[in-house]
C-alpha cells in the first residue's frame, strides 16, 4: 500500500488507562534516510554483529539487496542476497540460526495487494558483516534457507514477520477489516525440496482492533531482546503482546495501541534495537525523504521467569 502519509503529534504519548498504564512511547529523535536506493525502506532489523548498525530493505520491484544505515540515516552500502528473489520483500528481523548461535537474518516475502498469491517465501542468511562505505556495493550473502509456504485458506496480504528467538516464525496478516490473523511456519527437520510448498498453521486472531479512517493496519513486527516482547505496528500505532513460543501472543496494551509519536511518510518498519528503545522506518510515500526514528519506551514489563 503506496502513497499514504500519516501525521501524528510529535512528543510523549498519553499512558493507556488501567492494567497498560506503565506503557508510553517518546520520541528521542529522526533522521532521513540518505542511500539514494533506499526509497521504501518496509522493514528494518538491528544488527548483532556490529552496535549501531541497522538493516533494511526496500519493498516490490528492487533487487534482492539489504541495506546497511544507522540512526543518522548514513548510507553504509548495501550486500546482494544470492539465490532470492525480491518479489514483494515487506520485513525483516534479528533471530538466532535455528540451532545455533549465529545471527540470522529473516526476509519475508509476504505481500500481496492483490490476495491472489500461490505462496510466499521466507528467507533466512547468517548476518554478514556490514558494507565499508556507501561505494561498496560488490558484497554477496548467499541464503541459509528458502521456506515457500501456501495459507490453508485463501491467499492474505501480510507485512509482518515475528522470528522468535527459540527458531518458532509466526506471519501476521494485514486486514483491512477484522482482527489480524497470526499463523505459523511449520518447523521442518529437513530443507524442503525443489517444488515443495509447505502449509502455514492458523494460530488464531491477534488482539488488535484494525482501523482504515485511523491507519490501523499491521506493517511490520518485532521481537525484544530478551525473546519475551512483541511489538507489532501498524501505520499510526504500536501494539505491545507476551511472546508465548509458537502460541498465540497475549496483549500488553489495548487493542487500539499507542500512537506513534513522530510524523512519518508511511511508516512501515519496526525493529528492537535495546531493552526499551525502538527503531521505525518508512517509505517515502509522497514525500521526497524516508525517515529513520528512534523511540524510547517506558514501563517495560519485565521478563518472566
Amino acid at each position: 500500500m503506496r502513497a499514504i502519509v500519516v501525521a501524528l503529534f510529535i512528543g510523549a504519548v498519553p499512558a493507556q488507562a488501567g492494567a497498560q498504564a506503565r506503557l508510553r512511547v517518546e520520541l528521542v529523535d529522526t533522521a532521513v534516510l540518505q542511500a539514494r536506493h533506499l526509497t521504501e525502506s518496509s522493514g528494518v532489523a538491528a544488527s548483532a554483529r556490529v552496535r549501531g548498525v541497522l538493516w533494511t530493505h526496500n519493498d516490490s520491484g528492487d533487487e534482492p539487496r539489504l541495506y546497511a544505515t544507522d540512526s543518522a540515516g548514513h548510507d553504509l552500502g548495501w550486500v546482494r542476497v544470492t539465490g532470492a528473489t525480491n518479489l514483494d520483500w515487506e520485513d525483516m528481523a534479528s533471530a538466532p540460526c535455528p540451532g545455533t548461535a549465529t545471527p540470522c537474518l529473516v526476509v519475508a516475502d509476504i505481500g500481496d495487494n492483490a490476495r491472489r498469491r500461490p505462496f510466499v517465501v521466507i528467507y533466512e542468511l547468517a548476518e554478514p558483516m556490514p558494507p565499508l562505505a556507501p561505494s561498496d556495493t560488490t558484497r554477496q550473502t548467499s541464503i541459509r534457507s528458502a521456506a515457500v509456504l501456501r495459507y490453508p485458506d485463501h491467499p492474505h496480504d501480510a507485512e509482518a514477520i515475528v522470528a522468535e528467538h527459540s527458531g518458532t516464525r509466526l506471519i501476521i496478516t494485514k486486514e483491512l477489516a477484522g482482527q489480524p490473523r497470526v499463523y505459523r511456519v511449520p518447523r521442518r527437520t529437513a530443507p524442503q525440496r525443489a517444488g515443495q510448498v509447505d502449509t502455514l498453521q492458523f494460530v488464531g486472531p491477534l488482539n488488535l482492533a484494525p482501523s482504515l479512517p485511523r491507519m490501523r493496519l499491521v506493517t511490520g513486527a518485532a521481537v525484544s531482546p530478551d525473546g519475551q516482547i512483541l511489538v507489532v505496528r501498524t501505520y499510526s500505532s504500536l501494539h505491545f503482546y507476551r511472546l508465548h513460543g509458537d502460541s498465540l501472543p497475549t496483549p500488553l496494551t489495548a487493542p487500539g495501541g499507542l500512537p506513534i509519536p513522530v510524523v512519518e511518510p508511511q511508516g512501515e518498519g519496526v525493529a528492537f534495537s535495546g531493552p526499551n528503545r525502538l527503531i521505525l522506518t518508512s517509505e517515502r510515500g509522497s514525500a521526497n525523504h524516508a525517515l529513520v526514528s528512534r523511540l524510547r519506551v517506558l514501563g517495560m514489563p519485565r521478563a518472566e521467569p
